[in-house]
């Protein structure tokens, strides 16, 4: 009787701490929970706004909703509200990027590029999840959909998803060449390329032992380098 008693004090408490979400039974009432965590936050007017804004967004986020683990990984990214923690804001970013939420494939790719010691100090990344990451975040700068209109980043991540392995893209990156020779000629290829290897298992890499980046970099401009490796995975 007693540990039923401490089981449903402490049920008790949880729903107190999160009222709109204690009870929820879908996904869209967990995602209204995080849409009002997310408003209070935002308003600021009360002494409590932003504490119980967060909890409810925390809560939201742990319970699946990807736009409530964007914004719990921003927070911990920049330090908002809450200690400044770039592997923490890492794993919420990935947590709602592999749920296909492009600004959260952006923020992961971003933060994974820019800071790969820190979120990743002892391992390398999953290298199907950042070619289906770079894949999402590049597609929708492309489109303009979840994302703002970005050419030169849309490509230069759609490129990044091709080296990473993501077979859509390669095959847009080989039609694309065929049509407009010099679609991508603009970006960095060799430092994307060094970049992108620096992120995969040394048999996993892209530019042969022996070959110079300015060399790779030419062979990323032929579409038969692209539909070559496309032939070579279908095997």
């Amino acid at each position: 009787m007693i540990l039923v008693n401490r089981i449903l004090m402490i049920f008790m408490a949880l729903a107190m701490a999160f009222p709109a979400i204690a009870f929820a039974a879908s996904p869209e009432e967990v995602a209204e929970a995080a849409m009002e965590g997310y408003r209070l936050f935002s308003r600021d007017s009360l002494p409590d706004d932003r504490q119980k804004g967060y909890d409810l967004m925390l809560s939201a986020a742990w319970e699946g909703d990807a736009k409530a683990a964007n914004n719990i990984g921003w927070l911990l990214e920049h330090g908002e509200f809450v200690d400044k923690d770039l592997t923490g804001a890492f794993r919420w970013y990935e947590r709602a990027a592999d749920q296909g939420l492009p600004v959260a494939a952006l923020n992961y790719m971003e933060l994974l590029l820019n800071h790969q010691e820190e979120v990743l100090p002892d391992r390398l990344p999953d290298r199907e999840r950042i070619a289906k990451a770079s894949a999402l975040a590049g597609t929708s700068m492309l489109m303009g959909r979840g994302l703002p209109y970005d050419s030169k980043r849309g490509e230069d991540l759609l490129l990044r998803a091709a080296l990473f392995g993501d077979e859509k893209a390669a095959l847009t990156v080989a039609q694309q060449l065929e049509m407009y020779p010099d679609s991508f000629s603009y970006l960095p290829l060799e430092e994307i390329a060094k970049e992108c290897d620096a992120l995969l298992a040394e048999g996993e890499r892209n530019v042969p032992i022996g070959m110079s980046l300015a060399e790779f970099a030419d062979l990323m401009m032929t579409p038969g380098f692209w539909y070559q490796r496309l032939e070579i995975r279908d095997k």
